[in-house]
């Protein structure tokens, strides 16, 4: 389990933070190891909410649909006075821009039918001095881009100034080429900057002579972690770390969790065999294209295509299987002390029923280290 070193705010200026849409709590543990305490998170699946539960032991977890909810409930349902209304020093959280309502307004494009709309409300209610919203880049155009503009101008209607702005995951040292949308407010003051970039190509490094560090590579971001045959599992470490990235994700692991790999049948991994080292199904001869399409296999020397909620979309540099949850949570920036509860993978049908596996929760995540990016960015606004 990681360790978050917590501060009483009752007892001390620590910033505060309320997250919704919490997830398995790669936001919320970004913003936490930035200096933030949480004090509370909100998420409506209930296997998320116990790997929230066994890594935040501390904060309370309210399990509800944030819709059924009104800011001073939420406050309630943790306990909390409602003098923290107008106090919190941030509301963040990454709403889907799915699931539009069944009642009410019917128009697509108006961000209320949406969980969106939901953020949007909870702003105006606890009345935070910032907010972060976190989506998809693909918010930008959704429906010819009017419901980003309709966001645009609900969130305008708050009184808050903010800013947004597509951001890479890989220039702040996670693994793979994930963009995320970052929306941040202020209710009182310009709202903060987003971080500038830590991390760069290499190329680009040596040509024009910039101080950004490498990026981190799969190879940078895997290569202690005990390389396991299908069907094996391993909960100790048999390599020692070798990159800065490794040595981070280890500090204070005892024990290694998630580290399970899935069986495979000798056809399935023939068939995983002819992807060559940081191919795709692409790089088969076409004659003996026979499975899953879009898979990629992770190049030692080179970035992941953004981690999805689909372990067999990926596979492993040098072994002849899909990845473990370990190893794509490496490859999100979680910690190896961060474990992941309920089942470890679902089909479809459980998918349908709600479920929400560890390798789903793994794939929704937020990166922790570019949240941690991101949280110091705001606190440099809040003092």
């Amino acid at each position: 389990m990681i360790q978050v070193k917590r501060q009483n705010p009752k007892k001390s200026e620590t910033p505060t933070c309320v997250e919704l849409f919490a997830g398995a709590g790669g936001l919320m543990l970004g913003l936490e190891r930035a200096g933030f305490h949480t004090l509370l998170a909100n998420e409506v699946h209930p296997h998320p909410c116990l790997t929230l539960k066994r890594n935040f032991r501390d904060v309370p977890v309210i399990q509800a649909s944030i819709r059924d909810l009104s800011g001073a409930a939420l406050l309630e349902k943790a306990e909390l006075p409602q003098k923290w209304i107008g106090n919190i020093t941030l509301l963040a959280g990454g709403p889907p821009c799915q699931g539009f309502s069944t009642a009410g307004l019917k128009d697509k494009d108006d961000p209320r039918n949406t969980l969106i709309g939901d953020f949007i409300r909870m702003v105006r209610e606890l009345q935070p001095r910032f907010f972060l919203m976190e989506n998809v880049p693909g918010l930008l155009s959704l429906h010819d881009g009017k419901l980003f503009q309709n966001v645009l101008n609900e969130i305008g209607t708050l009184g808050y100034q903010f800013q947004h702005r597509v951001l890479k995951v890989s220039d702040y040292g996670v693994p793979q080429m994930r963009k995320r949308l970052i929306i941040l407010g202020a209710r009182d003051e310009k709202p903060p900057q987003h971080p500038e970039a830590t991390h760069g190509d290499g190329g680009n490094m040596e040509l024009f002579g910039s101080d950004l560090l490498p990026v981190t590579t799969c190879g940078d971001a895997l290569g202690d972690l005990p390389p396991i045959e299908p069907g094996m599992i391993a909960e100790s470490y048999s390599i020692q770390p070798e990159t800065d990235y490794q040595k981070v994700m280890r500090k204070g692991a005892k024990k290694l969790f998630n580290h399970q790999a899935s069986k495979h049948r000798p056809e399935t991994m023939d068939y995983y065999g002819l992807v060559p080292p940081g191919g795709t199904w692409l790089d088969i001869p076409e004659k003996l294209r026979n499975g899953k399409q879009g898979v990629q296999r992770w190049p030692l020397d080179g970035l992941s295509r953004a981690i999805t909620t689909e372990p067999s979309d990926f596979l492993h540099p040098t072994i002849n299987r899909i990845p473990t949850v370990r190893e794509l949570a490496r490859m999100q920036s979680f910690p190896d002390t961060y474990e992941f509860l309920g089942q470890r993978t679902t089909g479809n049908r459980m998918r349908r029923l709600g479920y929400c596996s560890q390798t789903q929760q793994v794939g929704n995540a937020v990166p922790p280290l570019f949240a941690e990016a991101v949280g110091r960015k705001i606190l440099e606004a809040v003092s």
